[in-house]
């Protein structure tokens, strides 16, 4: 498990986080605290960038995805 911080360059992205929606534009971040259930998207008509930095670095053996 790991935390991430994301920063939102450009347009939007959706997160859903322990089932409360939250939708970021340019210039604004989150904290995703370690452990938390995160569903990401881009239900936008326009591309998202953004920096995702995970704490410790991501690797397949820390993540918990679902089915």
């Amino acid at each position: 498990l790991f935390e991430e911080y994301t920063i939102i360059l450009k347009g939007k992205k959706q997160f859903i986080v322990d089932s409360e929606i939250i939708v970021l534009k340019a210039g604004e971040s989150i904290k995703i605290k370690k452990g938390a259930r995160v569903q990401y998207s881009n239900p936008f008509d326009t591309p998202c960038e953004y920096i995702a930095i995970c704490t410790p670095a991501f690797s397949m053996e820390n993540v918990n995805r679902e089915e």
